[in-house]
């Protein structure tokens, strides 16, 4: 009989797998040899990856991986990822990369390998703009808060002991949706959330209502693949400095990227600013 194994058994699996050399070390000839660049992407996370009107797989995350397969001269080739899944899907070999939201926090740098930030957005609660303000961790506690499972919204309102009542999610998508549905009363989210939520349900019914933190983001790969990850690291300077990564970034964020990006994924230097209080 088969027996379903919980997320953190399979993440630990992963992990020991990797540690161990099962997934092994991905090497930069490799990629180029396979001429197949495997990442693991989220695709229903607006503007980051999502599927657009011509049935395209599109959004910030997939162009960033595409301008890095390009400059290894390979495809990119996308493996669909969730926040539940996309650790294990790394440390096991099915993807050489993960470009798919994952922030930059202090127990991911045990797992994984982090490059330099390419990106970074502001975690937050939104609800209808019609809800009183809310000044503090305290103004939370009678109500439902909905946030997909294992993400870092997941975690600060958990660790925040506030008394709201927590739904969990398996994706940003099914708890947008709970929002809109009025299952919960607010949703941890990206900020870039407000743009579709305001496609679906009208522009201004909905508002950012309590911001959490600003967290960065940066590519992922396996513990020990350090010539692999300081190409990504030289592609991100490389790119930063042509400007093409603040112009992809204007582009999907509808703003300019901050001058001051860390210029490492490793230590404390690219660790979350929290805003909450």
């Amino acid at each position: 009989m088969l027996h379903k194994i919980t997320r953190r058994a399979a993440v630990a699996l992963a992990v020991m797998a990797a540690l161990t050399g099962t997934a092994h070390a991905q090497k930069v000839a490799d990629i180029k040899k396979s001429g197949v660049l495997k990442v693991g992407a989220q695709v229903a996370q607006v503007p980051f990856g999502f599927t657009d009107k011509n049935n395209k797989l599109t959004g910030y995350d997939i162009e960033f991986a595409e301008m890095l397969a390009k400059d290894l001269g390979v495809r990119a080739d996308f493996t669909p990822v969730t926040v539940a899944n996309r650790t294990a899907a790394l440390l096991t070999g099915q993807v050489d990369v993960l470009a798919a939201v994952v922030s930059i926090f202090p127990d991911r740098q045990k797992v994984v390998l982090f490059s330099r930030p390419y990106s970074y957005n502001e975690v937050v609660l939104i609800g209808k703009a019609s809800m009183p303000a809310l000044g503090n961790w305290d103004s939370l506690k009678s109500y439902r808060i909905g946030v997909p499972r294992g993400s870092v919204q997941d975690s600060a309102v958990t660790q925040a002991k506030t008394g709201a009542t927590i739904q969990r999610f398996d994706d940003d998508a099914a708890a947008v949706q709970a929002l809109l549905s009025g299952q919960v009363d607010l949703v941890g989210a990206s900020n870039t959330q407000i743009a579709p939520i305001d496609q679906v349900a009208g522009a201004g019914k909905y508002a950012i209502k309590f911001p959490i933190s600003r967290n960065y983001q940066g590519a992922a790969v396996r513990p020990g693949e350090r010539e692999w990850m300081t190409y990504i690291n030289d592609f991100i300077g490389r790119k930063i400095a042509s400007g093409e990564l603040d112009a992809l970034y204007k582009k999907w964020m509808g703003q300019e990227m901050a001058k001051d990006m860390p210029t490492t994924g490793e230590g404390e230097a690219a660790l979350a600013v929290m805003l909450a209080k």
